[in-house]
């Protein structure tokens, strides 16, 4: 009777660790990776003075080619997403190193003209915002220049993140630069 008991309360412990576990990460973790190509423009002048400010701008459809499918997905829809994250450097000459180091800033040096900005350190977080009128996520960020010096913009890794909805799938872009349109990011900044 103690075995049948034991195998009973066994038994019971198991289904009730079944139907309380979680269900696949996939439910709580469901991501689509999209790609868009030559979204960033830099208005770079290649020398600025102490004070000048430097734009960039990234601008990407609502609408984006998903790799199989021959209709484009409506991010917005899929997502719920009214912003994409994204994070830049800004890199300065090191003689000493001889290359280039991330350096921090203040967010008062941050602009944020469309789209939106947030943190303080070598690599802000900005955010490009929908513009329902366009179907179009926008930013615009100016980087007020406070130092001389010789600097370059990385954009290398650019990944942008749709804002967090439980309710459904969060979306990845990774920002592809094609040769055909290659990025000016180095400048001077003289005083």
């Amino acid at each position: 009777m103690k075995k049948s008991i034991g195998l009973f309360v066994i038994v019971l412990i198991g289904l009730l660790w079944v139907q309380c576990s979680p269900p696949d990460d996939d439910y709580y973790w469901s991501y689509l990776y999209l790609e868009i190509e030559d979204a960033i423009q830099v208005e770079n002048r290649e020398t600025y003075t102490v004070g000048d400010t430097l734009f960039f701008e990234i601008n990407f459809s609502r609408y984006l080619p998903e790799e199989g499918e021959s209709t484009l997905l409506d991010v917005y829809e899929t997502s719920g997403a009214t912003e994409f994250n994204y994070n830049f450097s800004l890199l300065k000459y090191s003689a000493f190193s001889e290359s280039y180091q991330g350096i921090w800033w203040d967010e008062k040096f941050l602009v944020a003209e469309k789209g939106g900005k947030e943190g303080s350190d070598y690599s802000s977080r900005v955010f490009a915002v929908l513009n329902t009128e366009k179907d179009v996520y926008e930013s615009r960020i100016g980087l007020i220049l406070a130092e001389e010096g010789e600097f370059k913009l990385d954009f290398e890794y650019l990944r942008l993140s749709a804002t967090y909805n439980a309710s459904k799938p969060s979306i990845e872009l990774e920002h592809i630069i094609s040769e055909e349109n290659p990025l000016q990011l180095n400048f001077t900044v003289n005083q």
